[in-house]
Parts: structure tokens; C-alpha cells; sequence
């Protein structure tokens, strides 16, 4: 116990010493040693980036196009451009190494150096010289020009500029947006031909093999696949004269075409030739766009996706109408066997924000209007019943159990007829999925849709009811009053 209290008395003595030393004698002030700010500057500004290397020169510069590699024309990767203005647009030293070096080879700022420079759009420059790594390897020297000091900085910031051209070329090469796509052709194995033209902005149309209206989510996943190509090889660069053998490669007689048009550029033709004989599950293979001379290699597995059976691509949400133009729900209810006595006729409109009863411009309360909107104008084929029905009473359409009419803000109007339940779906835990048969009024095609549809008007017919039995309170109380009033002035 005496030990601990001496211990403790000499720390009080040593900590009271130590403060009267910072009192009369406080430290000087600390000397700001931090890393410098190397560069400063805004990324988009940035339009040409030239690297001068001990072998060759590569320069990247921004054109109406997008960036490109010149003195071949190549599409510059974007991901590198990037790379380019990320990695220097704040870059701060590590540390200086040394303001006035003796001998710059041992940095790798000699002749072996990579020269870096940088124009911006109001044709300033910014250079330096991208030297070797430090011996941890965790950092590269650099050396600002003008000026001779020499200052580490991390290795992202440097250690790409001695890649081969390859790594700077653009790896998706049949990059586009498949928003601004309007058709999409593809010769493919065996003779078939898969066709698509857009008819709308959200609607799309197969022209072949069979003619019929097709999701767009699924045309515009076809889209997709060709747009996410990446290269896995540059193989070849044909000569321009047109000279080169496509034939080893199957590209001469292509086994797959695939053309994007668009309306505002040239389309886009994509070939795809034979497999690698040295890919031994054959997930790639030689590709080749229409307009340039550069065989490709990348995955083939997009051809699996263009040769599925054509109803695959059926549009399944065959109202075609976005529940978001709806301005007006007009819905027909018979009574069914489940429910007899739920029926009737329900109008809805949207103004001003609001949904309302169309008989008298109230409000209606809840999401029950929006939700019928959706649902009816969303309705999705769970199945595909027949393209040329020979008789719609056999589904219940000939008499249907509801008819929902959506009229849009132009005036275009959609109805939707609901029939007879039809064969039932059921879950991978045998879990009931009932469906009814269903159609837009003046086209053909039947399909089999879940009970949602139904399940939403008749919660409309519920709302309306109680609607009409507040009403009808309402009227009855102002009856009684009246005739109290009539009573009283009698």
C-alpha cells in the first residue's frame, strides 16, 4: 500500500514539473510538414491526355463522339479516361523524397520516365514524370514540371500508364442506350429470323417469326445483352482495304447478324463467328462490328437468350396502358358464384390530383381507386390461352363477369373483359393460384390472369356501396329534418 502511494506522489511531482516547464517555457510552434497538394483541378475539364513512354506514345482525346486513341481511331475506355482524371485531379503527395535529385534514373525519372501531359479545355497543360515504384512497391515517384523535386504518391495514381494499348481501348465495343433503340433484327443458326419495331414509347412489336405485340422488358433485355458485350481479346486488326481473312475466324459467313437501328444515328451490325477451337465449353467466340475492322472475342451466351421460342417475348401485360394516364375507370360487376349478391357499376375519375366519383364529383377516400387503376391497366397473362378463339363463350366471355373500361387523359380508351374461371396455378408449396380467363374487348387473344383483378373491383363495388349507404343516410336524415322544420312553422 506504501508503494502505491509513493508511486503515486511521484507521478503528481513529475505531471506539476511538467506543467510549470509548458508554462514558462512553452514548445515553439509545430512546424507544418504535411505532403503537398501536387494538383488541383476539375475533372471534366480535362480533353486530351498524352503519355510518352521509352517505346511509343498513346494520346486520348475527347471528340463529338467521345474520347478516342489517336492515331488509330480505337474508342479510348471510358473506364480509364476516368481512371485518368479521378486518380489526379487532387492528387497530394506522400511524401517528398528529395527537392534536387542527383540522379534522376534512380527514381525512374531518367530516360526511362513517362512523360504525362494533360490539356485542359482552355488550352492550359499540366506535366509531370511518372518514375518507378518505391522499394515497399506501396508508392511511385513523381516529379511536377516544371520544377525538380521528386515526392511519392500512392501506386493507383501511376501504375497504369506502362499498360499495353489493349488495356486502353474501349472493352465494351457495341455499347449503346437501349432506350434509343427503335427496331432490332437477328439472322440467326438455322435459318431463323428474329424481328422487333418499336410502335410506341413503351411498346413494342415482333415482326418475325409471327407477328404480335412484345414486352419490353424482354426486347430491351435482348438489347441489353448486346450492349454489355465485353471483350475478353483484341484479336486482329483488319486492314482498312478490306484485305483481311475473316474466313478463319467465321466471319465471313457470320453464324449470327444482329441489327440495332436507331433514329437519330447509324445502326448498329454486330456479327458473331465461330466458337474458339481452343474453348473446349465454348463460352466464347469471335465477334465483329459491321463498321470496323477489329475481331473480337467475348462470351456467346447472348445467342442462347435471341434463340428461346418466340412466345417467350409475348407482351404480357396486354392492356398496354400506363396507369399512370388514366383519367377515368368505368367498371361493369355481375354477381358471381363465390359472391352473388357483390355486383354492380362503379365510375371513377382523377382530376386535380384527386380521385372522384363520377356521379357526383366527390372524393373518393383510400387508395381503392388507384389501386383499380393499376391493377386493371397492369394486368399481367399468366398464360396464353389462344391467339384465334373459336368462340368466347367457352371462357365466359361471351357474357363476362366484369368489364373495365380505362380512358386515358387523350381520350384513348382500353376495356378489359373478365370471364369464367379457368385451371387454377399452383406454388412450389401447393399453394392454390386461381385464374380467370380474360381479354381485351376487339382483339382476339384470350388469357389466363390471377384472381387480383377481381379481387380490386370488387373491393370498388364495397367502397361504392358504402358510399351510397352514407348517402342515403344522409338524405334521410335531411328528410327528417325537414319535416320537423315543416312541423314546427305548421
Amino acid at each position: 500500500m506504501k508503494g502505491f502511494r509513493s508511486t503515486f506522489l511521484l507521478a503528481v511531482v513529475v505531471f506539476a514539473v511538467w506543467g510549470l516547464v509548458r508554462v514558462f517555457d512553452p514548445a515553439p510552434d509545430a512546424i507544418d510538414d504535411a505532403p503537398p497538394q501536387l494538383f488541383v483541378f476539375e475533372k471534366q475539364d480535362v480533353v486530351r491526355v498524352q503519355v510518352e513512354r521509352p517505346e511509343d506514345t498513346l494520346v486520348l482525346a475527347e471528340t463529338d463522339d467521345g474520347w478516342i486513341i489517336e492515331s488509330t481511331g480505337f474508342s479510348a475506355s471510358k473506364s480509364m479516361v476516368n481512371r485518368v482524371k479521378h486518380q489526379l485531379h487532387d492528387l497530394t503527395a506522400r511524401a517528398t523524397v528529395v527537392e534536387n535529385p542527383d540522379e534522376a534514373a534512380l527514381y525512374g525519372l531518367a530516360k526511362q520516365g513517362i512523360r504525362v501531359t494533360l490539356t485542359f479545355r482552355d488550352a492550359s497543360t499540366l506535366q509531370f514524370l511518372a518514375g518507378d515504384p518505391n522499394p515497399s512497391s506501396v508508392s511511385y515517384y513523381v516529379q511536377p514540371i516544371p520544377g525538380d523535386a521528386v515526392y511519392t504518391v500512392k501506386k493507383s495514381a501511376m501504375d497504369y500508364y506502362s499498360l499495353t494499348l489493349d488495356e486502353f481501348r474501349e472493352r465494351r465495343f457495341a455499347s449503346f442506350d437501349s432506350k434509343d433503340a427503335d427496331a432490332l433484327e437477328a439472322a440467326l443458326p438455322g435459318g431463323r429470323t428474329l424481328s422487333f419495331q418499336r410502335v410506341g414509347e413503351r411498346l413494342w412489336e415482333m415482326l418475325a417469326p409471327t407477328e404480335m405485340y412484345a414486352s419490353r422488358d424482354e426486347v430491351r433485355s435482348l438489347l441489353g445483352r448486346v450492349a454489355a458485350l465485353k471483350v475478353q481479346d483484341f484479336v486482329e486488326d483488319m486492314p482498312a482495304d478490306g484485305t483481311g481473312d475473316l474466313g478463319r475466324y467465321g466471319l465471313a459467313e457470320p453464324r449470327a447478324r444482329f441489327e440495332v437501328r436507331f433514329g437519330s444515328r447509324e445502326p448498329l451490325v454486330l456479327l458473331m463467328g465461330d466458337p474458339l477451337s481452343n474453348d473446349d465449353d465454348e463460352t466464347h467466340a469471335y465477334f465483329m462490328l459491321g463498321a470496323e475492322r477489329t475481331v473480337y472475342t467475348a462470351k456467346q451466351g447472348l445467342l442462347d437468350d435471341y434463340l428461346q421460342d418466340a412466345a417467350e417475348f409475348r407482351l404480357r401485360r396486354f392492356m398496354r396502358v400506363d396507369h399512370d394516364d388514366v383519367a377515368t375507370v368505368d367498371l361493369d360487376l355481375q354477381p358471381g358464384p363465390d359472391d352473388d349478391d357483390l355486383s354492380g357499376q362503379v365510375s371513377l375519375r382523377y382530376m386535380g390530383d384527386v380521385w372522384q366519383w363520377g356521379e357526383d364529383g366527390r372524393p373518393v377516400p383510400g387508395s381503392t381507386p388507384e389501386r383499380v387503376a393499376m391493377r386493371t391497366a397492369g394486368v399481367k397473362a399468366e398464360e396464353f390461352v389462344a391467339d384465334k378463339p373459336g368462340g368466347l363463350g367457352q371462357y365466359g366471355l361471351a357474357a363476362p363477369r366484369a368489364t373495365v373500361t380505362l380512358t386515358t387523359e387523350e381520350g384513348k380508351a382500353r376495356t378489359l373483359l373478365v370471364g369464367d374461371q379457368g385451371p387454377s396455378r399452383f406454388t412450389h408449396e401447393d399453394r392454390e393460384i386461381e385464374r380467370y380467363y380474360a381479354k381485351v374487348d376487339g382483339e382476339d387473344p384470350v388469357y389466363l390472369v390471377d384472381r387480383g383483378v377481381l379481387s380490386v373491383l370488387k373491393d370498388a363495388i364495397r367502397e361504392h356501396r358504402r358510399k351510397l349507404d352514407k348517402d342515403e343516410d344522409k338524405a334521410d336524415r335531411r328528410e327528417k329534418m325537414e319535416e320537423e322544420l315543416g312541423e314546427g312553422e305548421g
